[in-house]
């Protein structure tokens, strides 16, 4: 392993896992480090469907090898520091490696809404580290009545998935109705159809007031006084840009995330950043958007791949 390489990339997801593939396939005369915190990294489109279609988490694992077959040097550690003037990193094993470009992928983490009881036994985020995947999809093939708080794409996905399985399903959603912020509202409503025609209960126009139980979740009870039953809670009300590091050093953060130019260059000319902790802009109105997606990212993996 060497102390200094051409690239770095900080986190193993589809945007830093896309951007060393491509660096290297464009660019096969390039040193490039991938640094990434989980030894299993895991494929983010599909983690909905590991609750029934995949068979265990093995099964949704990012491959190192298309990545060594190029090239690509991986270190699975955490960094903790940047040197900007330097341009060094230094990580959480002590490591420290010199960069000419550095590519920031440090991702998104899930949003956890104030509600009471949210630490209980049996209630889960959707996070992508395989031990908690592990232990999600154990919980929900043993659990009987499954409830999903948040109707966007992970609990809609999830809920249908799930449904597979024959288990008494219920989404809470605030909006009215689900994927609401997503499509148009008859889209909407068909969604909600075939959920329903799979036995899946919606309740929308209502929130998760607490989550009820002594040591382990017991039941849901909504906003308007309802109580649901639940042996396992999936809380899936969406996620913000993980952009810790990138303030620890002095970069500038957008309304929604790390700020970026249409190359993906941070106020640093030397760092770039993408996937969930960029900052996105509508098409059509230039204005912050969110579009925390695998599929933005990977693209925006390629636009950094193409301009270093």
């Amino acid at each position: 392993m060497k102390d200094a390489y051409d690239v770095i990339v900080v986190g193993g997801g589809a945007a830093g896992y896309t951007a060393a593939l491509t660096l290297k396939t464009l660019r096969n005369d390039l040193d490039v480090l991938l640094i990434r915190a989980d030894e299993r990294a895991q494929v983010p489109c599909a983690i909905p469907y590991l609750a029934a279609t995949l068979e265990t988490c093995d099964k949704n694992i990012l491959p190192d090898e298309p990545l060594k077959k190029l090239g690509v040097e991986i270190v699975v550690d955490e960094v903790l520091d940047i040197d900007r003037e330097a341009k060094t990193i230094e990580t959480a094993k002590g490591l420290k490696f010199r960069y000419g470009k550095l590519i920031l992928a440090t991702g998104s983490i899930p949003s956890t809404p104030p509600i009471k009881g949210i630490n209980l036994k049996g209630v889960y985020k959707i996070i992508k580290k395989w031990e908690v995947l592990q232990e999600l999809q154990k919980a929900v093939r043993e659990a009987e009545k499954i409830v999903i708080i948040g109707g966007g794409f992970i609990g809609v996905e999830l809920a249908d998935d799930l449904s597979n399985l024959k288990k008494d399903i219920t989404i809470i959603e605030i909006l009215p109705h689900c994927l609401l912020l997503n499509l148009d509202e008859e889209f909407a409503v068909k969604v909600e159809e075939i959920l329903k025609s799979k036995g899946v209960k919606i309740m929308t126009n209502c929130r998760a007031e607490a989550i009820l139980g002594k040591e382990k979740v017991e039941a849901v009870r909504l906003s308007d006084g309802r109580t649901i039953p639940a042996d396992v809670v999936i809380v899936a009300v969406g996620v913000r840009p993980n952009t810790s590091l990138a303030e620890k050093v002095g970069l500038k953060i957008g309304e929604r995330g790390i700020a970026v130019d249409e190359y993906m260059r941070t106020s640093d000319p030397n760092i770039y950043a993408i996937g969930d902790c960029a900052e996105k802009r509508s098409f059509f109105t230039g204005t912050p958007t969110p579009a925390l997606l695998a599929s933005v990212a990977a693209f925006e993996a390629r636009v950094v791949a193409a301009n270093i």
